[in-house]
């Protein structure tokens, strides 16, 4: 933790400030400590990151360990350079911003910057080009760990393991914030987006992707197998995930296309031409499958998706309602098959 982090930090219990007691040292980064707020409330550095959790709910506790999970066994090949342009090129996309010399034009002007479920940190390294912001990364699972192994030698990144439904910063404290693929693993998307918006300055900007809800085939099979997975031991939703992405590139390997003549409205599937694959993939369960990524990756796209408590899906309606909900004006607006990315600036 560097030692100005302190300095922008409210205790996620009562909202006071922090001093900082630190125990170990590296240079001018305290690895190991302890953060007191004024009214003694205590919560630990350890690793270099403070530890801001306060929710013990056994929802959350159990959404948290199948994300550490997932980091813990995978995080390398996320911080591999193919898949971190990849994804790179995929956020640029969605968001609007098509080309990083854009979206650094934009972050030139952000000074307080929160990445609210950053993972390994990648999309934190994105939102630091412009040395004079402040990025806040925060996850509540130990992927901030290897966040902080990867970036936290940059100076202007901090590192925290908090909850993004109960945040360590004062309200009215970003000018850009980003919750990108996270809000849907919460115990309630939209209360989740709302209260993030709290955070949020007069004239900032709020970017979120939340998953898509889709045809009634997909939704139930979905439905009815995390009915099962989420209940599963760490290593047999791993295995599961494995058999999962086996029949995804089992699938693929038939390098064969179907043609839906017509619309079927009750299915919600288009006419078209369709990679066998990707028409089972989108329509009938999830059992992703991509040539482009190493199997490691596959895997832990499917166990993802599998083995967390929540895994909500939501209609472009809901999301536009949000939104009008808290007064913050949609800037951009996309719906692909899997997801829906918005900006909105507030009033």
């Amino acid at each position: 933790m560097k030692t100005s982090l302190v300095d922008h930090l409210a205790c996620p219990i009562c909202t006071s400030g922090f001093t900082v007691k630190a125990t170990k040292k590296r240079g001018s980064e305290i690895t190991d400590g302890v953060l007191i707020c004024s009214k003694r409330h205590k919560f630990p550095i350890r690793n270099s990151v403070p530890r801001l959790v306060v929710d013990d709910e056994k929802n959350f506790v159990k959404t948290e360990s199948a994300f550490s999970s997932k980091w813990r066994n995978y995080h390398k090949t996320y911080h591999d350079k193919k898949w971190y342009d990849a994804q790179k090129k995929w956020f640029l996309d969605r968001f609007g911003w098509q080309t990083t010399q854009k979206l650094n034009k934009f972050l030139k002007s952000r000074i307080h910057i929160l990445d609210a479920g950053t993972g390994v940190g990648n999309s934190a390294h994105w939102f630091s080009s412009n040395p004079d912001s402040q990025v806040f990364a925060i996850d509540a699972s130990e992927s901030v760990v290897f966040a902080h192994k990867k970036y936290g030698d940059i100076p202007n990144i901090h590192f925290l393991q908090a909850d993004i439904r109960n945040l360590p910063f004062k309200k009215n404290f970003f000018d850009f914030i980003c919750s990108d693929q996270v809000l849907h693993h919460t115990k309630d998307t939209e209360s989740s987006f709302k209260y993030l918006t709290k955070f949020l300055k007069k004239k900032g900007l709020v970017s979120i992707y939340v998953y898509k809800k889709k045809g009634p085939i997909r939704e139930f099979t979905d439905d009815y197998i995390r009915h099962h997975t989420v209940n599963m031991s760490e290593r047999d939703c791993i295995e599961f995930s494995k058999e999962m992405t086996d029949l995804g590139k089992s699938l693929s390997l038939l390098k064969k296309n179907i043609t839906v003549k017509r619309d079927i409205p009750i299915l919600q599937i288009k006419a078209g031409t369709y990679d066998v694959q990707r028409f089972f993939y989108w329509n009938v369960l999830k059992c992703w499958w991509s040539d482009d990524v190493p199997y490691q990756q596959n895997i832990a796209t499917n166990f993802d998706w599998y083995y967390p408590k929540f895994a909500y899906r939501h209609t472009p309606d809901e999301v536009k309602k949000w939104f009008r909900d808290v007064k913050i004006k949609i800037s951009h607006f996309q719906e692909i098959e899997s997801g829906i990315s918005v900006s909105g600036i507030r009033n």
